[in-house]
């Protein structure tokens, strides 16, 4: 009797120690799941760093307007009794006007946009020059021509923009930006138009004379590269992002062919050649991008 006691009292004992030392272990383990909680290093944010990167794509069109900057001068005539430089064109800046249609494609990051945004440019800009003929012996009897050019040129240009967000929480947000652009010359023509005033017959007889429409990509360098900058602001609309800008192009070069200078016939018997020019535009271009990354259909990716 006294052994079955004694069994059953080790068993008890043993079944306690086991519920004591299974209490301890949970209550350590809840212990130490505390512990290490509180010291966890925070999870990165996953939607803000998607935010702060985005695909942008989409159509862009405007209007430009060129000025022409003559460098070394040339004509066909050589003077006998007057100066050179009276036979110098007088360019008329940024009063006809040119356009473009491209595509943009931009990368935004974290307030900063690399925009390739590769384009057709129509570009156009035109000069006047006045040539007359006195006779020596009898100065009332005298020849004015006045020569009216229109320039128009082609290319397919490719421009690269860097962007700067000035404001980067609002819907209106304005941008500053600067880059590069290089252009291919796929087409140019040239308008001429001659008037003028024929004093010899004892009166003044105004007449319209012949004008000329010729295709002249002969006349000019097959590329132009140069400068840009500008600003502009972007809209947020729905899933849309609405952009107008205003981008300023410098030509770092002559753009004329000063091999092909004097090749074209027709414009040199009518009295006209091509000086070095270097062409400066400004144009005024609107934009439709959409965004490329969505992270759910309910999500507006806008930065």
């Amino acid at each position: 009797m006294n052994k079955i006691i004694l069994i059953r009292l080790i068993i008890l004992l043993c079944v306690c120690m086991g519920t004591f030392d299974g209490y301890g272990q949970v209550k350590n383990r809840s212990a130490k799941r505390k512990v290490r909680n509180s010291y966890t290093a925070k999870k990165p944010d996953k939607l803000n760093e998607f935010l702060q990167t985005q695909w942008w794509l989409g159509l862009k069109t405007g209007i430009n307007l060129t000025e022409a900057v003559p460098g070394t001068r040339y004509a066909v005539f050589s003077p006998l009794n007057y100066e050179a430089s009276m036979l110098d064109k007088t360019y008329n800046s940024y009063n006809k006007v040119g356009m473009q249609a491209g595509i943009e494609v931009t990368l935004y990051h974290k307030g900063f946009s690399f925009s390739l945004q590769p384009n057709f440019r129509r570009q156009r800009f035109g000069y006047e020059n006045q040539y007359s003929w006195t006779n020596p012996e009898i100065a009332d009897q005298r020849l004015e021509l006045d020569y009216t050019q229109e320039v128009s040129l082609d290319y397919i240009e490719i421009p690269f923009f860097i962007k700067y967000d000035i404001l980067r929480n609002a819907k209106l947000r304005p941008f500053l930006q600067v880059g590069a652009y290089y252009g291919i010359l796929s087409g140019a023509e040239k308008m001429i138009d001659v008037s003028g005033q024929d004093h010899a017959s004892g009166g003044v007889n105004e007449f319209q004379g012949e004008s000329l429409h010729i295709g002249a990509e002969s006349l000019f360098l097959s590329s132009s590269a140069g400068v840009l900058g500008g600003a502009g602001v972007n809209y947020d609309l729905w899933k849309i992002r609405v952009v107008f800008d205003v981008v300023y192009r410098y030509g770092l070069h002559n753009i004329s062919d000063t091999e092909n200078r004097f090749s074209n016939n027709s414009l040199s018997g009518m009295g006209d050649t091509m000086d070095d020019i270097s062409m400066n535009n400004l144009s005024f271009n609107l934009g439709f991008l959409f965004p490329l990354r969505f992270i759910s259909k309910n999500f507006n990716a806008i930065e």
